[in-house]
């Protein structure tokens, strides 16, 4: 029992500080092509932190874990969501009424109604992943429509900024991303075992918080410094759609079949995007009380897996 326990708490040190090379280049990357704080978050951390769930997905697929890799996909869209962006209104009220905002909150409630299709089909293969890749290559366009003229000048000294360490960096923390997903889908199976627990359980909750933590790190620090909150939201909402539209659509090469229901995880995905999508047109800040609310429904979400076991 405690080596499975160390072998996760060890993936997931070596999953953040993977995450924290290749994050650390692509944001001074962005920065010195002068993307906004809402470009980096939506397409360079939102994709960065996502790495993670890329790595343990595919992982997971060669080795016909799928319970792993689809609970750890919907649990981390749950943990961004509900978990994190709860912590976050703790901290700074965040600002809801960007236009650009409101097209990523659209996109991502028709991928929670995708899901819901997707989910429900007797077989994840090319064909039935095939909408959520249309959808993330829909999410690229709409994303580089509404940011492409989008200029920032930073107060950050990048005369030093050198292309080749930071591509180094980057792969370097793709090496350790994925040395972290083998020990995390092992860890996770061992338990699975040991404890008699269904691996899609493990994986929502305890694998799903793994690869959830460079998001959680990367959103509290911002928050907590009270700066760029549009990098926070950019960073979840970006992260979920690379999650659950070009990572678990991809993963219909491995043509496995879908036994378990999701409609419980995917209805509160659904209410939480229609939710922001109501904040964006009302002008509602993200604060503190929608926080606390956030937080309870996701205790609910964990609260009705653990009633499983």
């Amino acid at each position: 029992m405690l080596v499975p326990v160390l072998l996760l708490v060890l993936a997931i040190v070596v999953l953040f500080f993977g995450a924290e090379f290749s994050l650390d280049a692509s944001e001074k990357v962005g920065k010195k092509i002068g993307l906004s704080p809402l470009a980096i978050g939506m397409l360079l951390v939102g994709f960065g932190t996502s790495l993670p769930e890329f790595f343990v997905g595919h992982i997971a697929g060669i080795n016909g874990k799928m319970d792993i890799a689809i609970g750890s996909l919907v649990g981390s869209n749950i943990a961004n969501m509900f978990l994190i962006l709860g912590f976050c209104g703790l901290f700074v009220n965040m600002k809801l009424d960007n236009i650009k905002l409101r097209h990523q909150f659209i996109v991502h409630f028709v991928l929670g109604l995708l899901l819901v299709w997707v989910l429900s089909q007797s077989h994840l293969n090319i064909y039935t992943a095939s909408p959520l890749i249309l959808l993330a290559a829909s999410y690229l366009l709409l994303l580089y429509k509404d940011l492409k003229d989008e200029k920032q000048v930073y107060d950050d000294d990048l005369s030093d900024f050198n292309p080749i360490k930071e591509v180094v960096k980057v792969f370097f923390g793709f090496g350790m991303l994925y040395l972290g997903g083998e020990l995390l889908v092992k860890a996770g199976t061992d338990l699975c075992s040991i404890l008699g627990i269904s691996e899609y359980i493990v994986s929502a909750i305890f694998i799903a918080f793994g690869t959830s933590f460079p998001e959680l790190v990367t959103s509290l620090l911002a928050a907590y410094k009270k700066k760029d909150t549009d990098l926070i939201i950019g960073n979840i909402i970006g992260s979920n759609l690379f999650n659950c539209a070009l990572i678990l659509g991809s993963l219909g090469i491995y043509d496995f079949r879908i036994t378990a229901n999701y409609n419980f995880e995917l209805s509160f995905l659904i209410a939480g995007s229609f939710f922001f999508i109501l904040l964006n047109l009302l002008k509602i800040q993200f604060n503190k009380i929608i926080g606390i609310f956030f937080l309870l429904g996701y205790g609910t979400i964990v609260s009705s897996w653990l009633s499983l076991i």
